[in-house]
């Protein structure tokens, strides 16, 4: 019997530190060439902002359609790294405030550029919706088996509600506006608990 093939360690699995520093720059690079000359600027020009040639870019990134998928990956990593703090979070409704709140961590022009991807075709919206559902699904979910969520709100309904918030500039608005969803999203069975005295974390 023959001995089985050697596997490679896992350091020669890992990426090159050139490999994704390249990567990053070309997701830096069409970030921001998309806001700069929209979403149909050429493949050439990002990889000339980017620094590196074109046979670079199509080894990182087949199609365009393949980097505007990563870059709506690299869009939400703020959004998972705030989920992923909720769900630290040991209350369900404090771990649903803290989503809504910090959850819509885009800039409010990143948060435009994603939300003009979303609308270029079914095969982007779905990768936006299911996106979005990663990241505060489980959250919504539990605040409703909890019974302090709205059981007639839906991830999409809260997403809506953060891109909302995450559109104003202002932080004291942008207080205000969060302040009044918490207060119309808890549930109506929750604010009668409360008023009848039972303690609750503070919204």
């Amino acid at each position: 019997m023959s001995a089985p093939p050697p596997t490679a360690s896992p350091a020669a699995r890992r990426p090159r530190s050139d490999v994704l520093r390249n990567r990053q720059r070309l997701l830096t690079s069409a970030r921001r060439s998309f806001h700069e000359l929209g979403l149909d600027v050429s493949i050439e020009e990002i990889a000339r902002r980017a620094g590196v040639g074109a046979t670079t870019f199509y080894r990182h990134f087949p199609t365009r359609d393949a980097l505007i998928e990563a870059l709506l990956d690299d869009l939400v990593q703020g959004a998972r790294e705030a989920a992923n703090q909720a769900a630290a979070q040991g209350d369900p409704w404090t771990a649903f405030r803290t989503i809504l709140v910090n959850g819509c961590a885009l800039t409010p022009d990143d948060l435009a550029l994603f939300d003009t991807i979303a609308a270029l075709g079914p095969q982007f919206a779905e990768r936006t919706r299911a996106l979005t559902a990663e990241v505060i699904g489980d959250i919504v979910r539990r605040a409703q088996q909890a019974g302090v969520l709205r059981q007639d709100v839906t991830v999409d309904i809260v997403a809506s509600f953060m891109r909302v918030a995450g559109h104003t500039t202002s932080p004291a608005d942008r207080a205000v506006i969060n302040d009044v969803l918490l207060n119309g999203l808890r549930s109506t069975a929750s604010a009668t608990t409360s008023a009848a005295g039972e303690p609750e974390p503070p919204a």
